[in-house]
């Protein structure tokens, strides 16, 4: 190779270096271009002491949108649970950290998460087989997994800021030692955007009862999640998981012929609609006696025992540090019908299934 082409292929190189970087830095183009992507750590503490009681996460995930539309949104995800640092160009930054990462959510789908203010997070579809909508356009929802939220808005990353990281990641390059100085900017505080429910049905002769489903209607399908409010669509939540709890007289002494069944489930909560009244939620309930053969089907109007179910995060503790979380209570109006099982006793929880469908309970286990 001439001198002359080496010295002309030499001159194209730091023109190239110079113009791709586009930052006067007195030293270091090539290891300064190599890193490239000028930005600055940005460190965001993050606290889960609201949210541990309810679930231990083993990981996490941010998002941050430039308040400059032509940039694109970055996304993070780190097994650090203390903090996550998220490398920013020069600008100001609005973000949000959620447990784990959108992927590992089997009853949950993101959406719009290239926008900031309307990034949604909505509970998947599923089916029940007992179960009929009553409007073509309701669905059935899964119960969602727990996930807890906190944002953030107005990030700055100064030009400053950009530099010294430069400044800082030349000098390692040349052998200085220690760790890249982070700006903390904030702590977030994540806390649930599920919410739990215990439902009860207050039950006499329940002696003969051998099964149930039920279905609670009219409840949010999903979340915005930068302000954490849920969304007006709704979804229906199957529920074909009962226990049994009987009742007990003043000596503990179980009474087998009155009783409750119980069910906890997940939601969302309620639709931004709700109003707080009774017929704003219906819970659909169905029994099936040990005859394996009567079954009885009751609505109860429950939005009102639902009035203030988006208030709860899962931070109000009980005595023994549980959080606290509503219930609703209903009562069947009469009591169930003195049936023969199946088998010609008088009594007991039996096995037969038969006509409801393949995805039934057959025996409430005992609570």
């Amino acid at each position: 190779m001439t001198r002359s082409v080496a010295q002309l292929i030499m001159a194209i190189t730091i023109i190239i270096s110079a113009v791709s970087c586009n930052k006067e830095i007195d030293f270091g183009f090539k290891d300064l271009c190599f890193y490239h992507p000028h930005t600055a750590p940005v460190q965001v503490n993050v606290d889960w002491s609201k949210f541990k009681h309810i679930e231990n996460p083993t990981g996490m995930t941010a998002y941050a949108w430039p308040e400059n539309q032509d940039e694109t949104m970055s996304k993070f995800i780190t097994h650090n649970l203390s903090n996550i640092t998220l490398d920013l160009k020069a600008g100001k930054f609005d973000a949000f950290v959620f447990n784990q990462s959108a992927s590992e959510y089997a009853t949950l789908e993101f959406y719009k998460l290239d926008d900031f203010h309307n990034a949604e997070v909505r509970v998947t579809q599923t089916k029940a087989n007992w179960y009929t909508t009553k409007h073509s356009d309701t669905k059935v929802g899964t119960e969602p997994e727990w996930l807890a939220i906190d944002s953030i808005e107005d990030i700055e990353v100064t030009e400053q800021m950009v530099l010294d990281a430069e400044a800082e990641y030349l000098a390692s390059m040349k052998g200085a030692r220690g760790a890249l100085t982070k700006n903390i900017v904030a702590t977030l505080v994540p806390k649930s955007i599920i919410k739990s429910i215990d439902i009860y049905i207050h039950i006499d002769n329940i002696i003969y009862l051998n099964s149930a489903l039920g279905a609670l209607e009219h409840m949010a399908e999903g979340c915005y999640i930068s302000s954490k409010k849920t969304t007006a669509n709704h979804v229906t939540h199957a529920i074909d998981s009962w226990g049994l709890i009987y009742d007990k007289d003043e000596n503990g002494v179980e009474n087998k012929m009155k009783g409750v069944i119980k069910a906890t489930i997940t939601t969302f909560g309620n639709p931004s609609t709700h109003q707080g009244l009774g017929e704003d939620n219906n819970l659909l309930v169905r029994l099936l006696l040990i005859d394996n053969k009567t079954i009885l089907e009751m609505n109860f109007p429950v939005g009102d025992q639902l009035a203030n179910l988006n208030d709860y995060n899962g931070t109000q503790l009980d005595a023994n540090g549980a959080p606290i979380w509503p219930e609703i209570h209903v009562y069947w109006p009469e009591p169930l019908p003195e049936v023969k099982s199946v088998g010609g006793d008088d009594g007991g929880f039996n096995v037969g299934i038969g006509d409801w469908g393949e995805d039934i309970i057959t025996i409430l286990p005992l609570l």
